[in-house]
């Protein structure tokens, strides 16, 4: 038994591992620090426009609870287990320098790019709500374009707040 255990646990495949585990692990968690101070916007903004799209009403609730419980909280459990860890503490700079070498992107422009999309899926779920409703032959297709056209406008005040919160 303790032969076929062994067996088991060999692996055919040559794993290189990182020779500092320290620098790999600070590397992730300023990573996962950035997406808990910056990323949790990211997550409601998609959240709400798979919401308005009404293709996956879970997927698109779990997205925005993800996103709230990164905002409250992500940050303490990352540096958490950055203590635990030993690494460097994780500061603002850090999980900055973490995010941009990741992503390659500004979190700024990533979500005006979000908000660019989210005003194209307002504007589209807005008009075929628009056109199923008066569309006078069957009940159902006016019951989908109420729900299309009350889930755009729903979406309409968060993205109106994105783009007036760039010059506030």
């Amino acid at each position: 038994m303790v032969s076929l255990v062994l067996l088991l646990l060999q692996s055919p495949f040559d794993l290189q591992l990182p020779q500092d585990w320290f620098n790999t692990i600070g590397q992730i968690l300023n990573v996962l620090f950035a997406l808990a101070i910056r990323g949790y916007l990211i997550f409601v903004l998609v959240g709400m426009m798979v919401y308005a799209t009404g293709l996956s009403d879970g997927l698109a609730k779990s997205l925005v609870i993800l996103g709230v419980a990164l905002y409250f909280g992500g940050p303490l459990i990352v540096n958490l287990f950055g203590q635990f860890s030993g690494v460097e503490t994780i500061t603002l700079e850090s999980a900055t320098s973490a995010w941009l070498q990741l992503v390659g992107m500004a979190d700024a422009e990533i979500i005006s790019i979000l908000v660019w999309l989210g005003d194209a899926v307002a504007a589209i779920c807005l008009l075929i709500g628009a056109i199923l409703y008066f569309t006078p032959s069957a009940n159902d297709m006016t019951g989908k374009g109420k729900s299309l056209m009350v889930r755009a406008l729903m979406l309409a005040p968060i993205l109106a707040f994105f783009h007036i919160a760039a010059w506030l």
